[in-house]
């Protein structure tokens, strides 16, 4: 085998590989999937040669899979940089070569004759294939398919002997820098099958044409080996309808072309997936039936129309999600149940877009997405992104500096190693040509991608051109073509709204080509905020056709901690790897075992296909879906009242019932009455929540699953009766010493700390609330992801994280019966010179009853020595152990929830009345960092069985957390690390700085930043027993 030529030579991308086809297995086929025998050599040269018989250093390995994950070298985590010197072609001689054998024995039912092939479906980086000690043939493109035919080789009445030469490195490394785990080995199905001896279909083409209600199908079929006349018979059904046509196949003209027409056509979107039963039969009248392929497809057509992408004439909206490969155990060896459960979890969650980050799929992932209806940008495996750090670190050119001033510096001189280089073209090509000839009939893709992040150059050209050639019928999308020269649309990454809006106002409503996101508010850790504004602008805009969140779920692979044994997922460095991109691997809209996070569910809600408003005292109904209507959604209403001052309570139900709507048709707006309903007597808040849910069960959810909601508040009477000062001081003993302040009476103590002006403890009928020292104002929160890049180096620098108290005076007094324990404190930075005057003062107004208000006012000693904004400002109180129950214990709320919420990440939170157990408040994010806060809360009730409850207050809207984690969360790497505190902590915020999405994109919007105010803040905690 010529193994270092083949491995370090772009122009060879393979050898003996037939020609890619369109993906479809006979029924004459074995998987060879399973165990099999394993040899792994640190280099290709000492790699067993062929004809080596395995011994005792050969072990078992699971295919598909990866050999860093079953005990082979080591996983590696980059976004970016390459991990192994650059100097391409070449690549590390120290080059992990993994040998892989299989024996297999060919069925005798097939026939005799038969032409045999062998199929890889993935298999990373490149190799070679031998069979029975003959080299079969040779191959690179790791998320490519590629067959061999292995006829003249195969031994039909014995053992044949498979081995697989796999090589962790090769040129096609350089162009598979794709921000996802470094991972080796044969990882997609390897299929062994045969074609019947008298011929085959080689390969067939679907293009469709929609016109109205009536559609043309053409097709482009290829036979092989064909001894003797034959004939096609097309059939296309779908439910009572059928369509066909028959032709004639002479051998010496092997492609025979046809078109179909179909009458009542039901043309297939993202939204009506309508899909047709198309079937191939190739038979003679020597044999009969030779060859029979079946295959749904949809009906369907894409064009560039007055500017904008539409499919069957329409403009439609990316409402999408970049995917990659991944399972928290497998890595990129991704059973098929999984993909679908990916895709179903998009569906439910209104997505309806994805794209295929940043290479082909396994080929079975496209007829889910036809039959689920979801549009697919299928990518080029294709990036080189490591190239823009061989120079910018070369020319220590900053990571602050201006993007595009980077780019400008950088992109050019980085493209001339691969994509601009005409000695890479061949490569680039043969991916491009693999991919579309692979997928093409599928009606979901209707946008091929040139790849990503690999700059721009000559290849990017030649690939539009060649695909151009191959597929005319679909638009080609690539990033790093900025000014779409050779593009069907605009694209960008990560731009901010305001961005949005001035590329939309310097076009106007005259542009040839849309824009689109392919990447944008990057999902990492808590987050992403602000999705709303951006949906808006799409919605604003005819030139922005939506775009794809970055990115669908975490990347993390699952590891056991050797100490203790607990789970946790790792990321970049967890496997002693170098180098690595650490956590930047764990930035999806699911956790690593693809569950929703609370980012996927606010998805869900700036998704959502139906938008209400309440304006003029009238239903405002927007249908956001491009091609239906809402007949196939039942539209509810509920009218419910919750107490803003009973903390039992439950919330009423006034009415409920059905909303009647007229049709409205996509794109359009109605407005319908405010459902009828009785006045609601009593204080507090009434709302009014509509709901549209399916009607009918679909392949993705069943009838009632709800597509979009919303709530109004539609009455707010306040609660007026006050606490009256209870006489209680006259029966209470009261000592004050220079130390501390006691209260106590025949079934309470209260004792204050006047040196540290901070609650020592408080009890009620022998239940403790608080724990010494418990209350402290913070204004600190553990970062975030997107907190890390800008946010945090400023608090930091601000001296936010240290803070230190010093009291200036604390005076304590009693009127009518009210004790009053007035506190002034300074909270200042070591170092700097500025501070938060407090004056924090205590009310005593019953021994059940106590309301703490506080004014904040910054001082400095010269102008801009204050922070610019703030992490959050609250209160945080350690809550006894008779209240938490070591977390059993039980919260209630009226508020926003059930999950968390932010300023610019609450929009999926509703207007209720929620509980549950405390412990499980939190939220474990697979990166220790801020979580659990809930927003818009008038009270909440902390309780556990047996004892005393606390209820909070305050003069205005709260968010609250409680958790034993929160001291514990930011020197920690994972959630099993955090050291939990033997108290629990009620922290009580009256405000807290937004998420935005800086870890790869824009920041907090002014709107949710907490900004330093110069005049301060004045609000009102209250703290009840109950």
């Amino acid at each position: 085998m010529v193994l270092l030529l083949d491995i370090e030579n772009p122009a060879i991308t393979h050898r003996n590989r037939l020609p890619t086809r369109a993906y479809s297995i006979p029924d004459t086929n074995i998987l060879l999937n399973g165990s099999w025998k394993f040899y792994y050599a640190p280099t290709p040269t000492v790699a067993p040669a062929p004809e080596t018989p395995v011994d005792g250093e050969w072990k078992d390995i699971v295919v598909p899979g990866h050999w860093q994950l079953q005990g082979y070298g080591r996983p590696a985590y980059t976004n970016v940089i390459y991990p192994f010197p650059v100097d391409p072609p070449y690549v590390p001689s120290e080059n992990p070569t993994g040998v892989y054998e299989r024996i297999f024995t060919v069925p005798i039912s097939w026939p005799k004759g038969s032409q045999i092939r062998i199929r890889f479906d993935g298999v990373d980086s490149a190799y070679h294939v031998v069979l029975n000690c003959k080299e079969i043939g040779f191959s690179k493109g790791s998320r490519n398919s590629s067959e061999y035919d292995v006829t003249d080789v195969v031994k039909l009445d014995e053992e044949n002997v498979l081995r697989v030469y796999v090589y962790q490195w090769s040129d096609g490394s350089y162009i598979e820098d794709q921000d996802q785990w470094w991972l080796s080995g044969i990882f997609r199905d390897v299929t062994l099958f045969a074609f019947n001896p008298a011929g085959n279909i080689e390969d067939f083409s679907v293009v469709t044409e929609v016109s109205g209600d009536s559609a043309n199908v053409h097709l482009t079929i290829t036979t092989s080996r064909l001894g003797s006349p034959g004939s096609l018979n097309v059939e296309i059904g779908y439910a009572d309808a059928a369509y066909g046509a028959t032709v004639e196949v002479d051998p010496s003209k092997p492609t025979c072309k046809l078109t179909i027409p179909i009458s009542n056509a039901k043309p297939w979107t993202a939204e009506t997936p309508n899909l047709y039963n198309l079937t191939i039969d190739l038979s003679n009248a020597k044999t009969g039936e030779i060859h029979k392929i079946s295959q749904k497809i949809g009906l369907r057509e894409v064009k560039l129309i007055n500017g904008n992408i539409t499919v069957n004439g329409k403009a439609i909206q990316f409402r999408g999600v970049n995917r990659h490969d991944h399972h928290p155990v497998l890595g990129r060896a991704v059973p098929l149940d999984f993909i679908k459960r990916d895709l179903l979890l998009m569906k439910i969650h209104n997505i309806n877009a994805v794209r295929c980050s940043h290479y082909p799929n396994d080929p079975r992932f496209y007829a889910i997405c036809d039959e689920l209806g979801l549009w697919v940008i299928d990518e080029t495996d294709l990036e080189c992104h490591g190239f823009y750090d061989v120079i910018a670190r070369a020319e220590e050119i900053p990571e602050r500096m201006d993007y595009e001033k980077r780019k400008a510096l950088v992109f050019p001189r980085a493209a001339n190693f691969t994509s601009n280089n005409p000695e890479w073209e061949t490569a680039y090509l043969d991916r491009a040509r693999q991919m579309v000839l692979r997928d093409r009939n599928h009606p979901s893709i209707i946008i091929w991608s040139l790849g990503n992040e690999a700059f721009y150059g000559c290849n990017h050209a030649a690939m539009y051109g060649l695909i151009k050639k191959l597929d005319p019928t679909r638009v080609i999308h690539y990033e790093g073509d900025i000014e779409a020269k050779t593009a069907d649309m605009f694209s960008m990454m990560y731009p901010s709204v305001r961005t949005l809006e001035d590329f939309a106002a310097k076009y106007g409503d005259n542009f040839e080509k849309p824009l689109i996101l392919c990447e944008y508010a990057h999902a990492m850790g808590n987050g992403p905020g602000s999705l709303k504004e951006y949906l808006e602008t799409f919605r604003r805009y005819r030139i922005l056709q939506g775009g794809f969140i970055w990115e669908w779920a975490n990347h993390g692979l699952k590891k056991v901690n050797g100490d203790d044994g607990s789970e946790f997922y790792g990321y970049g460095g967890d496997f002693d790897e170098y180098p690595h991109d650490g956590t930047f691997v764990m930035d999806g809209l699911c956790f690593s075992d693809h569950t929703p996070t609370p980012g996927l569910i606010e998805l869900k809600k700036a998704y959502e296909p139906v938008l209400v408003a309440l304006k003029d005292g009238k239903l405002e109904i927007t249908n956001v879906y491009d091609f239906v209507g809402l007949e196939h959604l039942d539209a509810t209403f509920s009218v419910s009242r919750y107490s803003t001052s009973d903390v039992r309570s439950k919330g009423c139900l006034i009415a409920s019932g059905s909303l009647c709507i007229p049709v409205v048709a996509a794109g359009d707006t109605v407005s319908v009455p405010v459902p009828p309903f009785k006045s609601a007597e009593g204080a507090g808040e009434v709302w009014l929540t509509i709901t549209f849910s399916l009607k009918e069960s679909t392949n993705w959810a069943d009838a009632g699953f709800e597509m979009a909601w919303a709530q109004f508040q539609i009455a707010n009477t306040p609660y007026t009766a006050a606490i009256t000062a209870q006489p209680f001081l006259s029966t209470a003993s009261i000592t004050e010493t220079p130390g501390f302040l006691i209260v106590t009476g025949p079934s309470y103590t209260f004792q204050f700390n006047k040196r540290i002006a901070r609650i020592s403890s408080w009890t009620f009928d022998g239940t403790d609330l608080l724990t010494p020292q418990s209350n402290l104002l913070t204004f600190w929160r553990a970062p975030i992801d997107n907190d890390n890049p800008i946010d945090k180096p400023s608090w930091q620098n601000y001296g936010l994280d240290h803070l230190l108290n010093c009291v200036r005076s604390v005076e304590t007094s009693t009127t009518d019966g009210v004790l009053t324990i007035a506190t002034v404190a300074d909270i200042a930075p070591p170092i700097l010179g500025w501070k938060f005057i407090a004056e924090v003062t205590y009310i005593l107004a019953a021994p059940e009853v106590l309301k703490i208000k506080t004014k904040l006012t910054p001082k400095s000693h010269a102008p801009n020595m204050l922070p610019k904004d703030l992490p959050r400002i609250g209160w945080e109180f350690s809550i006894a152990k008779d209240v938490a129950a070591d977390g059993e214990g039980v919260v209630s709320w009226f508020g926003k929830g059930p999950g968390e919420s932010y300023p610019d990440k609450c929009d999926a939170a509703r207007i209720g009345i929620f509980e549950m157990p405390i412990k499980d408040l939190d939220t474990i994010y697979e990166v220790p960092q801020e979580n659990g806060n809930r927003m818009g809360t008038r009270w909440a009730y902390i309780r556990s069985s047996g004892s005393h409850g606390l209820a909070v207050n305050a003069s205005t809207e709260f968010g609250f957390k409680v958790s034993n984690k929160i001291a514990g969360l930011e020197a920690a790497r994972h959630p099993n690390e955090v050291v939990a505190s033997e108290d629990w902590i009620l922290r009580v915020d009256y405000a807290q700085h937004g998420l935005g999405t800086q870890a790869c994109g824009p920041g907090v919007l002014e709107p949710y930043r907490l900004k330093m105010s110069e005049s301060g803040w004045e609000f009102e905690v209250e703290l009840k027993v109950i």
